[in-house]
């Protein structure tokens, strides 16, 4: 069975066993019939959200995947869940369960925390690399990266570190900052596309629905209020990020490297030599859903997504970065830019270069 095969069937195990868990206690706390509830299953159905629920989605979604950070959004959840379904008067037995959750989630912070701490205790040589890296151009996230790189250990929680760090530095430090590419061409990507409209779109959408949704649920739970008003928030700093790090962020073509990061949450390094060839792309409009899980789209997202430009196709596989850690292998590549014939011609005239060299 292929990783891609094991991974949809933990994913599909997983919400076959929070279906069964959910069912069974809406079932017994929500059918007359089977009344009166014994408290010995008032413990066990919190088991089941608070500590049950969250070990399923470690063991099957978020393990070697994911970072812990998502547990807490799981605890957070399974509480929710366990609030609708749990009559108030059995569930206000237990106050000290949103205590729990709080504590779980200041655990998570501790340990982001700790993190910090690493990267602070390193920040004065940290920035002396991070400026002789990066010359003063416009790739933050690259050059971060590589500063991070030589001095820090490889883990998830440092890829998650350097997520939410490239979330505050575009969203809130970058509105003023201009396209600086110091080594290679650089090809926009993004300028016929309603790529910007879009990420509006879903800011206003979403400080609507803060507004309203936070009026009515503080009547209900506040703590829930400001839960999803944290993460509405969050929300828009990330469509902000977007915004800005497609700006700042075009494709680099260096003398051995083609840099692809249409924004901040995914990205690739790729050498020229891997390159096997770039051509017009010929393939069908709308890939389904098996070709992008196998291919990086490197495309933005559009009210209507065009055809792909170019597509192109790699020696051997290799490795596409997304935010928060998250990595998958790819052969081929789909693309658009704003100058297709430049970008083109540059791409053959290096691929040239690069084999004449290797001979």
């Amino acid at each position: 069975m292929t990783n891609e095969n094991t991974k949809k069937t933990k994913i599909l195990l997983f919400f076959i066993f929070i279906s069964f868990i959910l069912a069974a206690n809406y079932i017994l706390f929500r059918i007359p019939v089977l009344g009166p509830v014994p408290s010995g299953a008032v413990i066990g159905s919190i088991l089941d959200f608070m500590i049950v629920i969250p070990l399923l989605a470690y063991f099957f979604i978020i393990r070697k995947r994911y970072s812990l950070k998502y547990l807490g959004f799981v605890i957070a959840a399974s509480y929710g869940a366990a609030y609708f379904i749990i009559p108030n008067e059995h569930f206000s037995q237990y106050s000290f369960l949103p205590y729990i959750v709080f504590l779980s989630e200041g655990l998570l912070i501790l340990v982001e925390l700790f993190i910090l701490y690493k990267v602070i205790s390193k920040l004065p040589r940290l920035i002396r690399n991070y400026r002789s890296i990066s010359n003063q151009d416009s790739l933050f996230q690259l050059n971060v990266k590589r500063t991070v790189k030589n001095h820090l250990p490889n883990n998830r929680l440092i890829a998650v570190f350097l997520s939410e760090l490239s979330i505050f530095y575009y969203s809130l430090f970058a509105w003023r900052k201009k396209v600086n590419i110091q080594n290679g061409h650089s090809y926009t990507y993004h300028k016929k596309t309603s790529v910007n409209a879009v990420y509006i779109m879903l800011i206003h959408a979403t400080v609507i629905e803060s507004i309203g949704f936070h009026y009515f649920l503080h009547q209900w739970n506040e703590m829930a209020s400001y839960i999803l008003l944290f993460l509405n928030l969050y929300a828009i700093l990330y469509f902000l990020a977007e915004i800005h790090a497609i700006r700042l962020t075009p494709f680099v073509l260096s003398k051995d490297c083609l840099l692809l990061q249409p924004g901040f949450s995914k990205s690739m390094e790729l050498p020229l030599e891997i390159i096997k060839e770039i051509k017009y792309y010929d393939g069908p409009e709308k890939l389904n859903k098996k070709e992008l899980n196998e291919l990086f789209d490197a495309r933005v997202i559009d009210f209507f997504q065009e055809k792909p430009q170019f597509e192109i196709n790699l020696k051997e596989p290799q490795v596409v970065n997304f935010a928060y850690g998250i990595k998958k292998e790819v052969k081929r590549i789909i693309l658009n830019v704003d100058d297709p014939d430049g970008f083109y011609q540059a791409i053959q005239k290096r691929i040239v270069m690069v084999e004449t060299v290797s001979e």
